[in-house]
């Protein structure tokens, strides 16, 4: 099945992806401790996330789902999805000083500073680790790239070819756009699919809060076109 862009309509059934999903990978795990515990919390602010992504005033972000079902005769869902920044578009239309949407922001505004499923001090060395790495490894290459910021797929429906066909969606548009390239900070659980797709590997970084042990390594990775 080719990818399709996303709809406001479509947030419930990404959800249920993410969630279901999601917990294979190990940030989940260092960001959402307490998800079991708090179910509705972790349903809530997740959901209220992918809202923003999918609202069309936030321009700077394009969610793209692929559907499938798992018998010809049944009837078709979302089974997979990929979330971009995409803000070389306006930062090419309003210029440099272009301040890019941030819904992550949005969330921890609307309340997701109290959710009871996180860890707080995990989430925010996860994000703030996030936007340090990228500023390292991509900053200077300026605003014509796009980020994968999500990928996932209902386990059921894994190794059936869905993450390539949204990355390699992503891959042409880089093309199309003529963009210096597509990054992602792959974790073990992404790192085999993208260096099978021919993204190169820039360098390691690590998430840690200062005086813990337990840390989570991830990859900073590229595509370029022609490479």
């Amino acid at each position: 099945m080719r990818p399709r862009l996303g709809l406001p309509s479509d947030v419930d059934a990404i959800t249920n992806v993410i969630i279901q999903a999601m917990p294979l990978d190990p940030q989940w795990d260092y960001r959402f401790p307490l998800r079991y515990e708090y179910p509705d919390d972790h349903y809530k602010y997740t959901r209220m996330l992918l809202e923003l992504f999918l609202d069309p005033a936030h321009n700077d972000w394009c969610v793209m789902v692929v559907e499938d079902a798992l018998e010809p005769d049944c009837e078709t869902m979302i089974v997979a999805f990929g979330v971009w920044d995409v803000s070389y578009a306006n930062k090419r239309k309003y210029g440099p000083d272009y301040q890019a949407q941030d819904p992550v922001t949005e969330v921890e505004e609307r309340g997701g500073s109290t959710r009871k499923d996180a860890n707080h001090e995990h989430f925010d060395a996860f994000w703030k680790g996030q936007i340090r790495a990228y500023k390292t490894y991509f900053g200077s290459i300026g605003p014509d790239q796009i980020h994968l910021q999500i990928l996932a797929t209902l386990p059921d429906y894994q190794r059936r070819g869905h993450g390539t066909s949204l990355c390699r969606w992503a891959m042409e548009l880089v093309r199309k756009e003529g963009l210096q390239d597509m990054s992602v900070m792959a974790s073990p659980m992404g790192y085999e699919l993208y260096t099978w797709l021919g993204f190169e590997t820039i360098g390691t970084f690590i998430i840690q809060v200062p005086g813990e042990k337990e840390r989570l390594t991830l990859v900073a990775m590229m595509y370029r076109p022609g490479i």
